[in-house]
């Protein structure tokens, strides 16, 4: 987007920076000179807008960067409560730059079993899903279908509908990854042709890096990161219907229609 730009405006911005709030709403799209730069006026505008509406300042702000270097909470000295975290997705990335190509045949293997060993779901939430599908194949004809089938039937968007998912302890995360790097960086990591996923040095200087930040993805305690929006009936059973307010990717595809508001 910042390409597109000319005229007297060409070549004056790098980087555009965006804030949402957990509605989903783009609060302010701002273009800078080069990431993380000049947002202290944005920041106060914010305060601002929130404090002239008369609404509560948000308790939880998700980045993608300097989430425990304290530059992110400097920017908002009037939200002493505020609390910073690291957006999960990008944590993820970081981590995958230690693979080799993008294009690997077990790179979307590896990203899934990654997020894994970062989420659980609600146990709850799961098993009235697995009823609700179960209930579903029966009325197909499909008598007493056994666990392997309907949990095979569940898309993953259904998942993120219906289930409420929470991030692990630290210590069982790291755990988690460290145990999946080393099951990817052998044999197993291999395609058809023997092409290793891993670069095996990058990938553990990369996780070396982000296993500093793994206390900065968890989820706060007493924060409700999901709400309830409706409700919908599937083989019988009553299902609910939620949004996630937890990380920024709900701002990933406003990157994408930035691009498309300026012609050229």
């Amino acid at each position: 987007m910042a390409k597109k730009l000319s005229g007297h405006a060409a070549r004056t911005a790098e980087w555009a920076t965006n804030v949402g709030n957990e509605h989903g709403q783009v609060l302010v799209s701002v273009l800078t000179a080069k990431e993380g730069a000049g947002l202290s006026r944005m920041a106060a505008g914010l305060v601002k807008r929130y404090s002239d509406a008369s609404v509560d300042p948000p308790s939880l702000l998700y980045v993608d960067r300097d989430c425990c270097s304290g530059k992110s909470k400097a920017l908002f000295p009037d939200w002493d409560k505020l609390l910073i975290r690291l957006d999960i997705y990008h944590f993820m990335r970081r981590i995958a730059t230690g693979c080799a190509t993008e294009s690997h045949q077990l790179h979307q293997t590896f990203m899934a079993r990654l997020s894994q060993c970062i989420f659980q779901w609600d146990s709850g939430d799961l098993e009235r899903l697995k009823l609700a599908k179960k209930r579903e194949l029966e009325s197909q004809g499909i008598k007493e279908p056994e666990d392997r089938l309907v949990i095979s039937r569940i898309t993953s968007r259904e998942l993120a509908l219906h289930c409420r998912r929470s991030t692990r302890s630290a210590e069982e995360i790291t755990q988690n990854i460290t145990n999946l790097i080393e099951a990817f960086d052998s044999d197993q990591g291999c395609d058809t042709l023997r092409v290793p996923l891993f670069n095996h040095t990058r990938i553990w200087e990369e996780w070396q890096k982000a296993r500093e930040h793994v206390s900065c993805i968890l989820d706060p305690p007493g924060i409700q990161l999901y709400t309830e929006v409706g409700t919908i009936t599937k083989g019988g059973v009553e299902l609910k219907v939620y949004r996630c307010a937890r990380g920024s990717t709900s701002l990933e595809s406003f990157h994408l229609h930035l691009n498309h508001f300026i012609p050229g």
